[in-house]
């Protein structure tokens, strides 16, 4: 992902009352090579990842609002 991309997921979310904030970014050739990251969907559910950035890792965050969710929540290696 680019700054951009970042930027404008975190403004879409924002407009859900959802608050991503980025406490440390770090780009290799315009691409996210490190990140450090908290998000707080307002309902109970928030956290917090830092990682580095690599084709075989998978780093974010999923909510899963449905009653019967395994997992309703998850942040950090998605992978």
């Amino acid at each position: 992902m680019t700054k951009k991309d970042l930027l404008s997921l975190q403004k879409n979310l924002k407009d859900k009352n959802i608050i991503l904030v980025f406490n440390k970014m770090k780009f290799t050739r315009n691409k996210l090579s490190y990140i450090d990251f908290s998000i707080d969907f307002g309902d109970g559910f928030a956290g917090t990842s830092k990682s580095e950035i690599t084709k075989s890792k998978e780093i974010g965050f999923v909510r899963d609002y449905s009653e019967d969710a395994e997992q309703p929540f998850v942040v950090g290696d998605l992978k």
